[in-house]
């Protein structure tokens, strides 16, 4: 399997393919073996060429946040279906992918801002993620307060819908 997985606003080709309880998984043109075990509260452990590493990964829709190796990705798999059809895989709303808190809030409405710029900051299970604008455009709401705790799915952030 080929994906096109948007990672923290770049384009990158990914091949999957399973054997046994594992798989090789090409980036770009490296391969490297992995395995994934373990899946309590959004932890795992994936063992890449030998070696294991704790992930932790929560998802909403097409994004998903992974927290690993002392880092953070935003990582978007269009729809290819919606591609295909020439639909769009941008979102005007920006939810919480998981329970936490907002550290910081950057835009307020009115400000213009541009796919991948960051909205907000919110911490879940100690570590910081950036919530970013899903394409260019208008800040419609930010329901969202610095020092804030919402649950999955809350709104964080809004863009006015039907611009282009």
């Amino acid at each position: 399997m080929r994906l096109t997985l948007d990672i923290d606003g770049t384009r990158h080709t990914v091949a999957l393919l399973r054997h046994g309880a594992g798989g090789r998984i090409w980036i770009g043109d490296a391969p490297h073996e992995a395995t994934i075990t373990g899946d309590e509260g959004g932890e795992q452990v994936v063992v890449v060429d030998g070696i294991s590493h704790r992930v932790w990964v929560a998802q909403h829709g097409e994004t998903a946040w992974v927290h690993a190796f002392g880092r953070a990705w935003e990582i978007n798999l269009p729809d290819p279906v919606k591609q295909a059809s020439g639909g769009h895989d941008e979102s005007d709303s920006a939810v919480a992918p998981m329970p936490g808190t907002v550290v910081e809030v950057l835009v307020q409405p009115g400000d213009r801002v541009t796919r991948g710029q960051t909205l907000l900051v919110i911490e879940s299970m100690k570590m910081q993620t950036s919530i970013t604008a899903g394409r260019d455009g208008t800040v419609a709401e930010v329901p969202a307060a610095q020092g804030q705790s919402f649950d999955r799915g809350a709104l964080l952030a809004r863009l006015q819908a039907g611009e282009d």
